[in-house]
Formats: structure tokens, sequence, C-alpha cells
């Protein structure tokens, strides 16, 4: 059953995440990148970032509505840790 919850918690808030704030993540990255760093944001590396949080951010919620808190972590650490997969590909790209 926990797995049930899991998806189900996953989906609805990435869905939901996804029809009322993906726009505004991505302003504010690319407000923040901006500032940062002189034209340093681009569309498809703003996308990248915004749902690998969101994504993040869903399957960490998912996970603690199960109530296990340690795959609650370990999840989040790893999501985080796929993410470094962006910069690679910029300086890669770049």
């Amino acid at each position: 059953m926990d797995f049930v919850i899991f998806g189900f918690t996953d989906n609805f808030v990435l869905i939901l995440g996804m029809y009322f704030s993906y726009t505004s993540v991505e302003f504010y990255l690319d407000k923040y990148l901006k500032s940062y760093e002189r034209n340093a944001s681009n569309q498809l590396m703003l996308a990248c970032v915004s749902a690998g949080l969101g994504n993040t951010f869903s399957d960490a919620l998912g996970f603690l509505v199960t109530g296990n808190f340690t795959w609650t972590a370990l999840t989040i650490v790893g999501c985080l840790l796929g993410m470094i997969i962006i910069p690679i590909m910029e300086k890669i790209k770049n």
C-alpha cells in the first residue's frame, strides 16, 4: 500500500506543480542566474533544473506521507545527485 500512496502523492503533487507554479519557478531561476552570471541561463537549462527540483519535491513528499523518513532522505539525495548532469552537460555544450 505504501507504493500506491507514494505513486499517487508523487504524481498528484507534480501535476499540480506543473499547472500552478512551473512558470514561476523558471522565472525565479532565470532571474537568479542572470544576476549571478551575465546571460548564464537558457531555456533548456531552466527547464531541466525546474523539472529536477519539481521531481525531487514530489518524490520526497510521496515518501514522506508513507512515513518512511529514511527513504525520503535518500530519495532527496539521489534526486539532487542526479541533477549533477545539468552543469556537466552545460560545460560540454559550451
